[in-house]
């Protein structure tokens, strides 16, 4: 493993992985309703300036880590690829339940269904468990060390979304919180 990665233009590099994910996305704007396609694009509004650009931090981060996997190999013969691409379909199979979850939800009701029982962001923890997938498959610490400082940074964006949902669905929404963590395994956060 190491930090630095090679940068280098080859079929052989993580595009794949960035490829299947923007592909997915696509597709799913494309098929599903309007509402979705609203809702997903959407960003949530921070309170202050330090969670908005922690926020915006995240999202610049993810988007490193699309483009940086377009250049960097896949170590195919590293004891950590089979885990690694484990671990990438895992995450991407979750994402995708959890993404026709939100779609196929009315918009005036919070997604309660499939994924969104275990976690009440599930597509952006289902999107953090696949690019460790994606940086154990290459080998790299950068991409394990970016996905990680991810986990941290995405808190705002959790919490401006969950303010919004509070203003929009009330009480059916904080009966909600209390039974469903907002990470994976996490103690649920009362409002």
């Amino acid at each position: 493993m190491n930090l630095i990665p090679e940068f280098t233009i080859s079929w052989m590099n993580g595009f794949w992985f960035s490829l299947v994910f923007i592909i997915t996305n696509i597709v799913m704007i494309k098929f599903f309703p309007e509402h979705y396609k609203k809702r997903v694009l959407t960003m949530p509004k921070f309170n202050d300036m330090l969670t908005q650009a922690i926020g915006t931090f995240n999202f610049i981060l993810f988007q490193g880590l699309i483009i940086i996997s377009i250049f960097i190999p896949v170590k195919y013969k590293s004891v950590l690829f089979i885990p690694g691409i484990a671990l990438f379909f895992i995450g991407y199979v979750f994402y995708v339940i959890s993404l026709i979850n939100y779609a196929t939800t009315n918009p005036d009701r919070p997604v309660v269904k499939g994924m969104y029982k275990y976690s009440r962001n599930p597509q952006q923890i289902m999107t953090i468990v696949m690019w460790l997938g994606v940086g154990l498959a290459m080998s790299n610490y950068l991409i394990l060390i970016i996905c990680l400082i991810q986990i941290i940074t995405v808190y705002p964006t959790f919490i401006a979304q969950e303010e919004y949902c509070i203003k929009k669905y009330g009480d059916a929404y904080r009966e909600y919180m209390n039974k469903t963590p907002m990470y994976l395994g996490i103690p649920k956060s009362k409002k």
